[in-house]
């Protein structure tokens, strides 16, 4: 499966969003997609990852690192060097203006079952120092805060986003990896769309 396009997620699937710690009043300042990523019940990690100076310029660069840091986390917990062995969520902030390039993300606990939060942040933050060169900070996902979380994972920002054939479109700085869609799609009972 290839990378998924924002477009699938217009209106979000399932539509059962958690609204218990969110003003819902800025829901039109979030990507709907948030109302898909309010189904998965096992989320774990937490992430924001800061990129360097000579990242700031190229996408694919950027983009190049964050599948670098989750192929090595695959392959140290999975046994695989994979990018589509775990299930991850990541979103780019930043403009070539006045806000620097960076990303947050999130993992799930699929095929992560065998360790624990600790031990994953421990590994990514590690990695990411030799693979990014710059600062992150990682955490344990807290389920009490959930919704919360995948609110600020899905705030858009104030200005457009160019189009991005990495992003795939326009207003579109997401993606997730199929093990991710193929479980929102299992909660759901959707079929992929082609």
């Amino acid at each position: 499966m290839g990378a998924l396009e924002c477009s699938t997620y217009e209106k979000g699937i399932g539509m059962k969003a958690s609204s218990s710690l969110r003003d819902t009043r800025y829901a039109g300042q979030h990507d709907p997609i948030y109302h898909s990523l309010d189904l998965i019940p096992n989320w774990l990690v937490y992430g924001h990852l800061s990129l360097a100076r000579q990242l700031q310029r190229s996408e694919k660069d950027r983009l190049h690192k964050f599948q670098l840091l989750i192929r090595d986390t695959a392959k140290r917990f999975t046994g695989r060097r994979d990018l589509n062995g775990l299930g991850w969520f990541l979103r780019e902030e930043g403009n070539r203006e006045d806000k620097r390039f960076h990303f947050h993300f999130s993992l799930t606990a699929d095929k992560l079952e065998n360790t624990s939060a600790e031990v994953v942040c421990r590994y990514l933050t590690k990695q990411w120092s030799k693979i990014g060169k710059s600062l992150c900070e990682i955490h344990p996902w807290d389920q009490t805060k959930a919704p919360l979380g995948i609110w600020y994972l899905t705030q858009m920002e104030p200005y457009p986003a160019p189009y991005s054939r990495y992003f795939h479109g326009d207003n579109c700085r997401w993606k997730m990896s199929p093990l991710l869609y193929s479980k929102i799609l299992q909660l759901t009972g959707e079929r992929p769309t082609q």
